[in-house]
């Protein structure tokens, strides 16, 4: 069974196993159910050193080896760093897993599986990530007709520079109801035959007509 939300509280030292493994004994409560758990690591509780070694270390004193699971569980899964003093001061510092939430599966409603515990931020958050908005229900407005009738009419036009101010005026009238002019048979095959010189003498002179004329 997993439990969830579980808070530090403390911890006591001894002998377990019939008095044969030197431990720890982590004290949990959930704050969901109230309900209290506890969890067991072994380490080690005498002295190495000194004219008092193999002692038992006084109070709830303890040191860890490197190999142990407590070590691994504190420096890796908790990601809390090594007590200043070295590995015999982790009893200065074990207030640190009160700022900590944990979870763990038990087997029989009281004592932690100890290699199931884990704190819970570092579990990936099980909501899938929210989806985007959703897109619009109303149709784009429709652009008018006269507006794109309007925009062609002005872009079959092109500015001819001329002389006559005015010439620019005649073009358009001139593009807008006659786009397909018929010109007579008779009067293509005059143009065709004329010279370079009587087109443009015939041209000057209507050109000049055109331009008295809006004066």
């Amino acid at each position: 069974m997993l439990i969830t939300n579980l808070r530090y509280l403390s911890y006591s030292t001894g002998a377990y196993k019939n008095g044969e493994l030197p431990g720890i004994n982590l004290q949990f409560t959930c704050d969901d159910t109230g309900d209290d758990y506890h969890v067991f690591f072994n380490v080690e509780r005498t002295r190495q050193r000194g004219p008092n070694k193999g002692a038992i270390l006084p109070g709830k004193q303890f040191w860890v080896k490197r190999g142990r699971k407590f070590f691994r569980f504190w420096h890796y899964t908790c990601a809390l760093p090594t007590p200043a003093r070295g590995l015999t001061s982790f009893h200065d510092c074990m207030g640190k897993l009160k700022s900590i939430h944990f979870q763990a599966e038990t087997k029989d409603g009281k004592r932690l599986l100890k290699d199931s515990l884990v704190p819970m931020s570092n579990l990936a958050p099980h909501k899938s990530p929210t989806t985007s908005r959703q897109l619009p229900h109303k149709v784009p407005i429709k652009v008018p007709d006269k507006h794109i009738v309007e925009t062609k009419q002005e872009t079959d036009f092109e500015d001819i520079p001329a002389t006559c101010p005015n010439n620019y005026v005649i073009s358009k009238q001139v593009s807008a109801n006659t786009s397909n002019p018929i010109i007579p048979i008779d009067e293509t095959k005059r143009v065709q035959n004329q010279t370079n010189e009587e087109w443009l003498a015939e041209y000057e002179e209507q050109w000049a007509l055109e331009c008295n004329d809006l004066f």
